[in-house]
């Protein structure tokens, strides 16, 4: 794999030339088709993704049916939470164009992290700064959608 590729990744742009060579032989490139479901919400997760080339969309079950929640470009990740956090996935993930992903399975990734304590450290430090980020604008989405759709408050009572 490309380190130049790997560079523009936002978790892994601190790295040096040396530890992005290091970290780029875990990952292998797939290809999805446009329209293609890579993950699919609520099924087992193993695997850490980087979006190489494409777009790829984030969608979420409400009430019987899929909701736009977020995309995703070139640089970005997905398949984080499942590494932390052991379970299924959150969200589905759809190729919108032809997309190149860089995939790692979990295995392969926590073993280099515990071998490579100084890159594993540099690479949850930016992740859960991504995450943090991620989790602050869902916060605000939803704050901003549950005032939107909650009806005026009652007018205080007046007494005479």
């Amino acid at each position: 794999m490309d380190i130049n590729l790997l560079r523009s990744v936002s978790i892994m742009r601190d790295l040096t030339d040396e530890e992005l060579a290091a970290i780029a032989s875990l990952f292998t490139l797939r290809k999805a088709q446009p329209k293609e479901r890579i993950l699919q919400e609520g099924a087992p997760v193993g695997r850490f993704y980087i979006i190489c080339e494409g777009v790829v969309h984030i969608r979420r079950q409400a009430q019987k049916r899929e909701i736009l929640f977020g995309r995703l470009g070139p640089g970005s990740f997905f398949g984080e939470i499942n590494l932390f956090d052991p379970g299924t996935s959150t969200a589905s993930i759809y190729a919108m164009k032809n997309a190149t992903l860089a995939v790692c399975d979990y295995e392969s990734l926590r073993n280099f992290m515990s071998s490579h304590p100084v890159i594993g450290y540099k690479l949850v430090s930016a992740m859960m700064g991504e995450m943090s980020r991620r989790l602050r604008t869902t916060s605000a989405r939803f704050v901003n959608s549950v005032y939107w759709s909650a009806s005026p408050p009652p007018e205080p009572a007046t007494q005479t």
